[in-house]
This record gives C-alpha cells, structure tokens and sequence, in this order.
C-alpha cells in the first residue's frame, strides 16, 4: 500500500462542518369555517385590517397550529395550506430561521405540554396566538397585526366588562356591609343567620315642680305646649344668671 492511502477520514474544524441552510418559514392563512359567509366578512374587514381568520406556521415540509380539543394537546400538524375545517385564503413568507429540525421539533413536544386543547379560547388563546409564539420561536418576523386585531379587540373588551362587573360587584359588596353595619347596630346575630333586636323604648323628660310643700312631676310634652322650658330649674336659673351678667 502507497503512502496515498489512508484508513481514516481527515478530520474537520467545526468551522468547515457544512450546516444546512436557513429554512424558509410561512405563514399560511384560512377565513374560519368552510362556509362562504367568513369569507365574504373577511373581504369587508380585511381592508379595514381586521378579520376572522384561523392560521398556521409552516417550517420543514409541515404547518403547525394549534385547537380546542377535549383531550389532550391541541397542537398539530398538517401538510401546508391543507388544514381541515377551514379554507385557505393567502400566505405570508416571514422569513428563514437557522435552528435546525431535531431542535424545532424538540422545542414543539414542549409546547404540546403547555398548549392543550382544553385551554384554547377564542379571544384569548388561539391558533394564531400560537403561530406567533411560534414564529418567535423561529427568530422570523411576528405575525402581521390585522391577523389578530379581531380576536384582540374582543379581548379588550371582554378584559374591560370583567373588570366593571367586578367593580359593580366590589361595591354592592361595599353597600351590603355597610347596611347591616346600620341595620345590625346593637343588634344579636346568632349562628343560625337570625337577630334579636333590643327595643328601646323612648323616655321622656321630666321636670319636679314644687306645689304645696310638695314635689310633682309633669310631662316635658305638656310643658312644650304651654311654651316653658323642659330641662331642670336648676339651669335655667344658671342661664337666666348669664344672661343678666
């Protein structure tokens, strides 16, 4: 054997290692449902950047998105622009990323976890919520706004009704405690939910006069009505002295 031969393969710099190259990435996307009325909708909203679209991302021959399950993860995969229960509308191209497959599809088995199908909501957590994360995932450019600006908007409102009926509920709440803190005063409230009420009977002021050597005891009422003075003699001498100083 000539020393041109060699058992071994010459070895390689892990600069001179050949990586395969960006993949593309797209962003395919449906009007909801297969019927024609989302469509006609979505060609209205659609200039006004807005709609109601379903949408997935695809990366290395497949789409991903993600949907309402009973069981188990709501993501899943599709052969591009063939997602069933919708019909496709356009696609957007948003880039190519370096990560490599094993790697994506590594960082997809975590994201089955976190996205299960029960947990999908309409405004909230959609598909194209998904895609977006995805898409950040992917190092590739976020998904155009006027995809969720629909979903967004009812969020924001939705957020925004939550919140007045928990004000509406934190101040009714408010009123009812400081109603029984009124009603209640001096009140018993016993375990079962029932009150015992102490009645207070009103009293009424009397004055003594003497008459004959003897002390009588008259009604405040009846002295009102004769225009004299309820309280003692007492103090209205007090007063009468002031007044003369």
């Amino acid at each position: 054997m000539g020393a041109a031969c060699q058992r071994s393969l010459p070895r390689q710099s892990p600069d001179e290692i050949a990586l395969p190259p960006p993949a593309p990435v797209r962003l395919h996307i449906y009007d909801v449902g297969t019927s024609g009325e989302v469509k006609m909708i979505n060609r209205v909203l659609r200039p006004l950047g807005a709609g109601a679209f379903h949408c997935g991302v695809e990366v290395f021959g497949l789409e991903w998105s993600y949907g309402d399950y009973e069981q188990g993860t709501g993501v899943f995969n599709c052969r591009p622009q063939c997602c069933e229960g919708h019909t496709y509308s356009e696609s957007v191209n948003m880039g190519k990323t370096s990560m490599l497959e094993a790697e994506f599809k590594a960082r997809m088995k975590m994201m089955e976890v976190r996205w299960l199908g029960k947990d999908y909501d309409l405004l909230k957590k959609n598909c194209c919520h998904f895609s977006d994360e995805v898409l950040t995932l992917l190092n590739v450019a976020c998904i155009p706004a006027w995809v969720t600006k629909l979903a967004n908007a009812g969020a924001a409102v939705a957020a925004a009704g939550e919140r007045i009926e928990q004000r509406r509920k934190s101040l009714g709440t408010l009123l009812a405690a400081q109603v029984a803190e009124n009603v209640c005063c001096g009140c018993d409230v016993h375990s079962a939910g029932k009150q015992s009420v102490e009645v207070i009977p009103s009293m009424s002021v009397h004055r003594a006069c003497p008459e004959g050597g003897a002390r009588r005891y008259e009604d405040s009422d009846d002295e009102l009505e004769r225009g004299q003075s309820p309280w003692p003699d007492a103090f209205v001498e007090a007063k009468r002295s002031k007044l003369e100083l």
